[in-house]
C-alpha cells in the first residue's frame, strides 16, 4: 500500500495542461519470478492506497490502469516544508513487468497557487523524480509480495 496519504483536493477544471508540459516521468520494472495476480493487486494499490482523485481508464485486458494524484510532497514534509505534486500516472503491467509512466506532472506551494508544469530544464526536476521514483518503487515493491504469507 502506498505510504503517501496526505493529500488535497485540487479542482479538475484543469485536467489538460498547457502546450509544451508534455514532459512525461517514466520507470520500468523487473521481476526475475512472476508477479502473482499483478493486475488485481495494482487496482488494490491504487484505490486503497493511492486513493487517486480521479480514474481515467482501469482496462483489465490490456492490464492498464490510468490515474491522477495530488499528494504532499513526502521528502519535503520531512524539512517542514508543504509543497503539493499533481500527476497522472498510467500503468502497464504484465506477469513479470510493471511500466510507470508520470505525465501532466506539477506542483505548487499552496491551493491557490498556479502550478508550475515540470520539464527536462526546471530546477525542481530531481527532487520530483525522487518522489515519483518513491510511489512507482511502493507499487513494485507491493507486488512483489505474495498473497499468501507462511504461517510459522
Amino acid at each position: 500500500m502506498s505510504d503517501f496519504t496526505d493529500e488535497v483536493e485540487k479542482n479538475d477544471d484543469n485536467l489538460a495542461p498547457p502546450p509544451g508540459s508534455d514532459y512525461e516521468v517514466a520507470f520500468s520494472y523487473h521481476s526475475e519470478s512472476q508477479l502473482e495476480r499483478a493486475y488485481d493487486k495494482a487496482e488494490h494499490w491504487v484505490k486503497a492506497g493511492v486513493k487517486p482523485q480521479r480514474i481515467f481508464l482501469e482496462d483489465r485486458s490490456m492490464s492498464v490502469i490510468n490515474f491522477r494524484k495530488v499528494m504532499r510532497d513526502p521528502i519535503l514534509i520531512q524539512a517542514g516544508v508543504t509543497r503539493y505534486i499533481d500527476f497522472r500516472c498510467s500503468l502497464t503491467l504484465s506477469d513479470t513487468d510493471v511500466d510507470a509512466v508520470f505525465s501532466s506532472v506539477c506542483y505548487y506551494d499552496s491551493e491557490d497557487q498556479d502550478p508550475v508544469y515540470i520539464n527536462a530544464y526546471d530546477p525542481e526536476l530531481g527532487s520530483i523524480k525522487e518522489v515519483l521514483g518513491k510511489v512507482s518503487q511502493n507499487l513494485f515493491d507491493y507486488l512483489q509480495k505474495p498473497l499468501l504469507q507462511a504461517q510459522h
